[in-house]
């Protein structure tokens, strides 16, 4: 058993594991919000393809990224990224930087997610709420990566 948790220390397969978490919460956070926004603004959740293009969905999406984002990054903050040196400057002014890093990196990983969900509401006529949960598998691996190395540089 010990084998197994070294290796699991070595490989960083526990920290991936929580960065998944902190992910889903950060995710259902997003969900809840583009779930909300488009109850609000188009009174349902499934929309003809032809929305794909449209600028509240696409204003939606960008802002319930943001929110998602912002939650996801606290929960790595106090659970991922916990015992990991982030460097001399601490405090707020750290963590605010670190936050503007993590969003900036998940610019991608939205970015992805996004396009995939548009793609499937033109293409399928996939729900924006289904095709923002299969975008996000998409974009996890290179979120990941990223934020790991350039926002906590593990």
């Amino acid at each position: 058993m010990e084998k197994v948790k070294e290796l699991g220390n070595k490989y960083g397969i526990y920290r991936a594991i929580q960065f998944g978490i902190a992910g889903v919460i950060g995710f259902l956070v997003l969900e809840g919000v583009l779930i909300l926004g488009l109850s609000a603004i188009y009174g349902k959740l499934n929309l003809p393809s032809n929305s794909y293009s449209s600028p509240p969905l696409l204003g939606l999406d960008i802002f319930a990224a943001l929110v998602g984002v912002t939650v996801g990054f606290f929960v790595n903050e106090r659970t991922t990224a916990r015992g990991i040196a982030i460097g001399e400057a601490a405090g707020r002014r750290s963590t605010a930087f670190r936050l503007a890093k993590f969003q900036g990196v998940y610019v991608v990983g939205n970015a992805i997610t996004i396009g995939v969900q548009l793609v499937l509401l033109a293409t399928l006529s996939v729900s924006p709420a289904l095709g923002n949960v299969i975008g996000a598998v998409v974009a996890y691996p290179p979120s990941y990566l990223i934020s790991m190395r350039v926002v906590w540089k593990s």
